[in-house]
């Protein structure tokens, strides 16, 4: 009996562990706490053997950024410099009504994730490039302490 729960915890863990592999994760620390506007955060990755491709933002923050959301735009680029995808996405940081931080976090330090892009069709082992920007209207943002990103499949 006791051998198959801890047989079957195994087997649990060893599933769940095996869903959440990311193929990339990376994250960019912004100097003095400022994203400026004429800046493009680029994260660099290689499709690998993937088809299929979910990509997740995540943007720590702090009490001193001054808006409830942050307007973001992105451009995923091939190695041909096509452009594959662009949009700009908006990202809620802070309860609309009451004002109280979203995401995970404690104290003044706050991280909100969220998938923002699918694709099904990657041509498999091709360089990409994921270019990030925020479009706000203020030219440096205070309170953005690191931006990041993981790809998995």
């Amino acid at each position: 009996m006791r051998k198959n729960n801890l047989l079957n915890i195994l087997l649990f863990i060893s599933f769940i562990l095996s869903c959440s592999n990311p193929r990339y994760s990376n994250y960019y620390s912004f100097d003095d706490q400022q994203w400026f506007q004429d800046s493009s955060i680029v994260f660099d990755f290689n499709s690998s053997k993937s088809k299929k491709l979910k990509f997740e933002i995540s943007v720590s923050y702090d009490n001193n950024y001054p808006y409830q959301n942050l307007y973001t735009s992105y451009s995923l680029i091939d190695s041909k410099r096509n452009v594959i995808n662009s949009e700009m996405i908006e990202l809620q940081l802070f309860e609309k009504k009451y004002g109280y931080p979203l995401g995970s976090g404690v104290f003044k330090s706050f991280v909100i994730d969220s998938t923002f892009l699918s694709i099904d069709n990657v041509v498999q082992d091709e360089d990409y490039k994921l270019l990030v920007k925020h479009s706000m209207r203020d030219k440096s943002l205070s309170g953005i302490n690191m931006l990041g990103l993981t790809i998995t499949d």
